[in-house]
């Protein structure tokens, strides 16, 4: 089960600090800031339950926070936290669920959050008005909207080009140069696919569906993107096992954007090829809970050192060897499924890498 988060959004205070040590000592997973400008990030990409605000003054930035819980998240639980004198008047405008006004001991702090937890709170989902996103959402799929129509122009003008040659070499560049070019050739018409898949998106007005969708694990995600990678496969001798056999009239059905699923796990098989390295087996099995699906990607390969696993979980962009990326892709990949009430994560084993791709069932 994906653990609830708990962001807390501070001014440097120990006293909320100390809150923060309790709350993960209890279990919950925990994202503390003193920036506002993080905070809002973080409300928007993650699975946010409980907001504790520490406010000083008319913050501007704070009150717009405050503002945005709702919005963003409507089962989320709002505490305001701050000296009575120095409390705005307007705060008590905004639907807060509790205020502590402080001083106050942290045992009454304390109370106050756990009344908070204990009360139902709803999974995150974007707010709608006729079946539209929020409008900050939407300027961001317009402007990535514009960006892919543009490189799909592009991409289709180069495949056309490429068609062409590959009709006239005829054999006259030789072998080597033949498969560097079939390769380079077989990228792009990948590239025009992604393409495609989010413009098709875009056209067909997917943004008034909801993110409760169903999709099928194995039609809709996984074969299609295994068979994106059949040639680079077979090319580097690698093996893939496929451990998600299925009964007849069998579906594996998440929740989730068929687009984003597929772009998810082509990362990881991406990541899985280029780690593993050339005759390395890939491995892909499924296991379930009564909530989630769990696939699990694992590659034969060498394993992944502590510093580096905290590096991707960080989303660090560190200089390394050419070709293996910057390790962007397993952090952007969290943060979205994160949002979408799933998780990526890594599991250490004797051999090789094991990432799950966990994803809630519809």
């Amino acid at each position: 089960m994906i653990p609830e988060e708990i962001l807390i959004v501070n001014d440097g205070s120990l006293l909320l600090k100390m809150i923060g040590g309790l709350l993960e000592h209890k279990g919950y997973h925990l994202s503390l800031t003193d920036s506002p400008e993080e905070a809002l990030v973080r409300l928007s990409s993650r699975n946010i339950v409980l907001v504790v605000m520490k406010l000083n003054g008319r913050d501007t930035d704070r009150l717009a926070v405050m503002h945005m819980v709702k919005e963003l998240h409507g089962g989320a639980k709002l505490i305001v936290v701050g000296d009575q004198a120095h409390l705005p008047a307007e705060i008590f405008e905004i639907d807060a669920d509790d205020y502590v006004i402080l001083p106050c001991r942290v045992a009454e702090i304390w109370r106050r959050l756990a009344r908070c937890l204990e009360a139902p709170v709803t999974l995150p989902g974007v707010p709608r008005e006729d079946g539209l996103i929020h409008p900050v959402n939407q300027r961001v799929f317009h402007n990535l909207g514009l960006m892919f129509h543009d490189m799909r122009g592009l991409l289709t003008a180069v495949n056309e080009g490429m068609k062409i040659l590959d009709r006239r070499m005829d054999g006259r560049l030789g072998d080597e140069m033949e498969a560097v070019f079939q390769k380079t050739f077989q990228k792009t018409r990948t590239l025009l696919g992604f393409c495609e898949d989010f413009f098709g998106k875009f056209q067909n007005d997917d943004r008034t569906r909801d993110a409760s969708d169903r999709v099928d694990l194995q039609e809709d995600v996984i074969n299609p993107v295994v068979q994106e990678f059949g040639e680079e496969l077979q090319n580097n001798n690698i093996t893939l096992e496929n451990r998600l056999a299925l009964p007849p009239q069998a579906r594996r059905s998440v929740r989730g954007d068929r687009v984003t699923l597929k772009s998810v796990f082509r990362n990881l098989l991406s990541n899985a090829i280029t780690h593993g390295g050339c005759g390395c087996i890939i491995s892909l099995e499924v296991d379930e809970s009564p909530a989630h699906f769990r696939l699990q990607v694992h590659n034969s390969g060498s394993s992944i050192s502590p510093g580096r696993q905290e590096e991707m979980s960080a989303g660090q962009k560190t200089a390394r060897p050419s070709g293996l990326g910057v390790g962007l892709g397993l952090h952007l990949g969290r943060e979205v499924m994160r949002s979408q009430g799933g998780d990526i994560s890594y599991e250490t084993c004797k051999q090789g890498s094991n990432f799950i791709l966990t994803m809630p069932r519809a």
